[in-house]
Order: structure tokens, then C-alpha cells, then sequence
């Protein structure tokens, strides 16, 4: 695959520091444009000018970026039981990953995408049912405290439970008893889901 930014012209007499966080900041941008990342997020992680983003994506995709909003929240973007499943897998993927920011940022978009590339190997890959711009909005979500890592005192699996969202509870052992499986009994006589705490 050819290099985008082999037709983007290069700044000259800058300091090897400013050259060296340009290259960090470029690749960071084209792994999250690689992956389908809109734009403005690609934008918001790295600072580089949008047009040049946008000329990437039309290199690397063949097309143009998609515009149009994202989902507000990630309650809004889970609608059924896969996917909070999928969703489930990817947020406690980005919180072992996560580093806090010194500059402040909500999201570490170094482990967003390192998470991201784990999640995919763990699925069946890109036909997964999580984007990276989704999973954008989950890592902000858990970083803004508008979801959080719960835990099933029935399975002991750790699941994502959005603040906003219309699904209650663990999407496994949904999953487990829509199939006519009947989920084990709960060592906390009944309490329901533990939240565990998570600062991603």
C-alpha cells in the first residue's frame, strides 16, 4: 500500500523534536484512518489538518470520508445483546491498555487503537460488530464515567454497562438463556451486577 503522505509536502527546517512528534502524529493518523476512523477523530487525536486527513482517507479507502453525526453516546450505539457483547470485549480490552494522558486528553489514542487491533484479532476482524469509531465512543464514555465495567456474580464475566442504555444486565448469559440455557446461580444470592471500577 502506498504511503498518503508520500503526496503530502513536508514541513523543512523544523527541530528533530517537532519532526519526530509530526512522524508519531502521522502514524497515529493513518492507523486510525486504516482502520475507517471518521475524520474528526483522527483530527481530535493527532492535530493535523482535516483536508490533509480527509486526502489520506480517499487514498486509502478510495473514497470520500463519511460525514453525518456519530452516536451521542455508546447507550445510544447498543441496541442488542451482540452487540453489547462485542462492546463488552473491546472495554476491557482499552482498559488493561489505557495510559493516563499528561496533557489531559479523555482518551489515550495510542491504546485506543492498540486495543482495537487486539479486539479484531480476538473476532472475525473487520465484519466485527464494533467500529473504531465506536469504540471511540465507549472509550470516552468510560472515561467520562457514562459507563462503566460491571461484573456478573452468575458467569463471572465482566461486561460493559452503559449509563444510557435500553439492555440491563450481562449480555452473556442473556444470550446463554435465549438459547434455552439457564444461567448459574448467584454466589450473591440474588443481588444482580457488581460495578467494578475502571478509569480508562
Amino acid at each position: 500500500m502506498n504511503d498518503p503522505r508520500n503526496s503530502t509536502p513536508h514541513v523543512r527546517g523544523c527541530s528533530p523534536e517537532i519532526q519526530f512528534a509530526r512522524h508519531q502524529a502521522e502514524e497515529l493518523a493513518l492507523s486510525l484512518l486504516r482502520h475507517g476512523a471518521r475524520v474528526g477523530v483522527v483530527h481530535w487525536a493527532t492535530g493535523l489538518k482535516v483536508d490533509v486527513l480527509a486526502g489520506w482517507y480517499r487514498q486509502i479507502h478510495g473514497r470520500a470520508p463519511p460525514r453525518g453525526p456519530m452516536p451521542e453516546n455508546s447507550g445510544s450505539m447498543i441496541r442488542t445483546r451482540t452487540e453489547q457483547l462485542y462492546a463488552s470485549l473491546f472495554g476491557v480490552i482499552y482498559t488493561g491498555h489505557h495510559k493516563d494522558s499528561a496533557s489531559g486528553r479523555m482518551i489515550d489514542p495510542e491504546s485506543l487503537v492498540r486495543a482495537y487491533e487486539m479486539y479484531l484479532s480476538l473476532t472475525d476482524g473487520p465484519a466485527a460488530a464494533l467500529s473504531i469509531n465506536n469504540a471511540w465512543i465507549l472509550a470516552r464514555d468510560l472515561r467520562a464515567g457514562l459507563a462503566s465495567i460491571a461484573w456478573c456474580p452468575a458467569c463471572q464475566a465482566h461486561y460493559i454497562a452503559p449509563s444510557e442504555s435500553i439492555l440491563m444486565g450481562c449480555p452473556l448469559c442473556a444470550l446463554y438463556s435465549r438459547t434455552g440455557g439457564r444461567s448459574g446461580r448467584r454466589p450473591d444470592g440474588g443481588r444482580g451486577e457488581r460495578t467494578v471500577t475502571a478509569h480508562p
